[in-house]
């Protein structure tokens, strides 16, 4: 591995350690409460990441680690973990504590939940966690979890509601999508409402650099969701906001409009969501806002499905923006996917994956054949790794790579 590229994983990997207590009152929560339990992304694995390839092509499955044999150089990883939380008998208060890496977490309570064996079927797998010892099990009778009542998720929008709470662990020095200690730094998130390709009303995400000056003009960062998700996603689960602005305060991007949008909602027809973000999206923005109609100064990026639609935009509008940013997700053919079109030379493509992550496969949707199509058309691309699976502690950090190292280059 060349020695930037070593420097940028030891960097990534390096987390000092805190000591987290979680706390949960009854009386914020409706309805009589005989238990509770910490309900969480809090696991843990020894990245095997080399490099940035196209060989590999399968998920590895490499064992993971609760929170308590978490060692130093390990990466977070997507998976459930469930640990018991203690009744205070004189102010009936549960809590219960862990020690923590830096970093993102998201987390919620099961209440009056009973364990039973782990499910072996595939379909229902995800719903096992992880308990203290390493050991799975699952819920007798399953029911998601209740955000935290003192740390809400912000659900903005009717189409933007958001499931978990979101724990920050750390300082932006420790990892760059924790919010901005400084208020001066911080831009600013808002929604606003727009008539879609339907005739719908739809709401899109619109996050606007600190000191935001319409006198000034700014480069414009179009950034999608998955399946299932919304245009709150990015900032209420990714912390897209708050890299922003660690990095335009840090000096490593320059200050751009990031806007995001529900592409759920069209059940992921790209030919619709495409005329949907060039009719109606783009034309209002640049109404709105001030920023830049040069392809130049324009990305457009996305994670799984949101990967996909940025390569049906790639495939079609090369013309129209400069840089795109595939993260999770691949298409090497299909309708309407193809790398016929010259432009494909001009423009700059980020494409890749975490190394356990479900896109890293050998289906058309895979990243690896991706590249390997992208290879022999002779269309050139940047491929970039990280440690973790299809999760929010991959996506920040491909969208962190995108923002500093490729965009306005």
């Amino acid at each position: 591995m060349p020695e930037e590229k070593k420097t940028e994983l030891e960097r990534f990997l390096k987390k000092k350690l805190y000591d987290v207590t979680f706390t949960l009152d009854p009386r914020d929560v409706e309805g009589e409460i005989t238990s509770a339990a910490l309900v969480g992304e809090f696991l843990f694995y020894r990245s095997n990441l080399q490099g940035h390839t196209d060989k590999k092509g399968m998920v590895e499955h490499d064992e993971k680690f609760p929170p308590a044999r978490y060692q130093p150089g390990m990466s977070q990883i997507g998976g459930r973990y469930y640990q018991p939380m203690e009744r205070d008998p004189a102010t009936g208060v549960f809590s219960t504590r862990l020690t923590l890496p830096a970093g993102a977490y998201p987390y919620g309570f099961q209440l009056n939940a009973e364990l039973t064996a782990p499910s072996q079927d595939e379909r229902t797998a995800w719903q096992n966690l992880m308990t203290a010892d390493g050991s799975y099990a699952a819920l007798k009778e399953f029911a998601a979890p209740i955000p935290d009542p003192k740390n809400l998720p912000s659900a903005p929008t009717k189409d933007g509601p958001q499931p978990w709470s979101r724990l920050c662990v750390g300082t932006p020095e420790d990892c760059p999508w924790l919010p901005a200690a400084d208020p001066a730094v911080k831009g600013t998130v808002t929604y606003l409402s727009y008539t879609d390709i339907k005739g719908d009303a739809r709401t899109m995400g619109v996050y606007l650099p600190a000191g935001y000056d319409r006198a000034k003009e700014y480069p414009l960062i179009f950034v999608s969701h998955g399946g299932g998700g919304n245009e709150a996603d990015w900032f209420c689960q990714g912390g897209l906001n708050d890299l922003m602005d660690n990095l335009i305060a840090g000096r490593k991007t320059e200050p751009a409009v990031v806007v995001t949008m529900n592409n759920s909602v069209y059940d992921w027809e790209f030919a619709v969501i495409d005329q949907n973000l060039l009719q109606c999206i783009l034309p209002l923005v640049q109404r709105v806002f001030s920023v830049s109609d040069d392809p130049a100064r324009m990305a457009f990026c996305g994670l799984s499905m949101g990967a996909i639609t940025t390569l049906y935009t790639y495939m079609h509008h090369p013309e129209r923006f400069q840089y795109f940013g595939a993260f999770s997700g691949g298409f090497c053919g299909g309708e309407g996917f193809t790398l016929e079109n010259p432009h494909l030379q001009d423009v700059t493509l980020l494409i890749g994956c975490a190394e356990e992550d479900i896109a890293y496969n050998e289906r058309n949707i895979g990243v690896p054949p991706t590249i390997r199509a992208l290879k022999e058309a002779g269309i050139p691309y940047l491929p970039y790794f990280v440690p973790g699976s299809h999760d929010w502690f991959c996506w920040p950090e491909m969208f962190r790579h995108f923002a500093e190292a490729v965009l306005w280059r």
